[in-house]
């Protein structure tokens, strides 16, 4: 084709996967009604437990009318995550499944780095619930220490390289997170 001709409408023309596009890598997923009811209905599973835990939060006084207690906030993203799961469930038994062109294909290791992702979660969570320590005599908060490395972790996990992603990002993050949360706001962490 010269620079002079038409391009083809959207449709026409050759299929580039039938050209041999599709061999130049690995395919691209295919439309999934089954996964997408799957995923609306984990996620609603997930957000109708998020909403039961944020009504259940033991509050020490009623807040006074006009103010908002410690279940609010949980309330409201945990019902906003349940009726945007009802509505992405009701969407997929009705709609045609979307297309998943815009997704990139599995690469290879990426299933291994899920899960070395989530059980290096499990283990930050697990150490960030002993909540401190006590060394020479010092009481040592564990929880911007934690959150650093398990940060640097999963830096390195997904592919950081130098130095400074490994400095200039969980460091300063864990620090911040520490004084607002544990400083400023006093929430024990």
């Amino acid at each position: 084709m010269s620079s002079t001709d038409i391009a083809p409408a959207a449709g026409e023309g050759p299929d580039p996967e039938a050209a041999g596009g599709a061999a130049d890598g690995p395919a691209r997923p295919a439309p999934s009604h089954r996964l997408e009811l799957l995923t609306a209905l984990v996620a609603g599973i997930g957000f109708a437990l998020a909403l039961c835990l944020a009504l259940s939060i033991p509050i020490r006084a009623e807040a006074a009318p006009g103010q908002i207690d410690a279940r609010f906030w949980p309330t409201v993203l945990a019902g906003t995550g349940l009726l945007l799961s009802v509505a992405r469930f009701v969407a997929s038994l009705v709609a045609v499944p979307e297309k998943r062109d815009d997704l990139d294909p599995r690469q290879p290791g990426g299933l291994l780095r899920v899960g070395l992702t989530l059980l290096v979660t499990i283990l930050f969570l697990a150490v960030w619930s002993v909540g401190d320590v006590i060394i020479a005599g010092y009481r040592i908060q564990i929880f911007p220490i934690v959150m650093a490395l398990y940060l640097a972790i999963l830096l390195a996990l997904h592919g950081a390289r130098g130095w400074k992603p490994f400095v200039f990002f969980p460091i300063p993050l864990a620090i911040g997170t520490y004084i607002l949360f544990g400083t400023l706001l006093r929430i024990p962490l």
